[in-house]
């Protein structure tokens, strides 16, 4: 009886990881911008290429601002987004914002506050600041980076 018991527990004990595990599989789009979309497995998202135009459920996206998309584990699959560079070579690249000859940046945080950002030999030291989101206008252009 303890033998029944105890194989009855360990194939519910498997059931619930393999359903646990099933559950964190996502479709990552992550684009150039350094924004990124994750779409459950679970949810059967369907891909689609229409032209220039990339297609996941109900997001479109033009293939050019596509960076890759990749299933698996959306938590390490996004942690793995170490550098985020954007057109005009600006690049977020292990806590450093590299900026270059840009005279004009702004660097607020996920709720909107500005950072206090000090210009240095044309890089930006986030190393100290929390985690998090972080939305960078320089000149022209917007670059969203994910601070880990």
């Amino acid at each position: 009886m303890k033998i029944y018991r105890f194989l009855t527990i360990a194939i519910c004990l498997l059931a619930i990881g393999y359903v646990s595990a099933e559950s964190e599989q996502s479709l990552v789009v992550i684009l150039k911008s350094g924004s990124y979309v994750c779409v459950p497995v679970n949810d059967k998202p369907k891909i689609e290429f229409d032209g220039t135009l990339m297609r996941v459920g109900n997001n479109d996206f033009q293939i050019e601002s596509v960076r890759k998309w990749q299933i698996g584990d959306a938590e390490e699959i996004i942690s793995g987004i170490t550098e985020t560079k954007a057109q005009n070579g600006i690049r977020y690249k292990d806590g450093v914002l590299i900026v270059g000859n840009v005279k004009d940046v702004q660097i607020c945080n996920a709720v909107g506050l500005e950072m206090p950002a000090r210009v240095i030999d044309g890089k930006i030291d986030m190393t100290s600041w929390p985690q998090g989101i972080y939305v960078i206008k320089a000149g022209e252009e917007t670059l969203k980076i994910k601070k880990q």
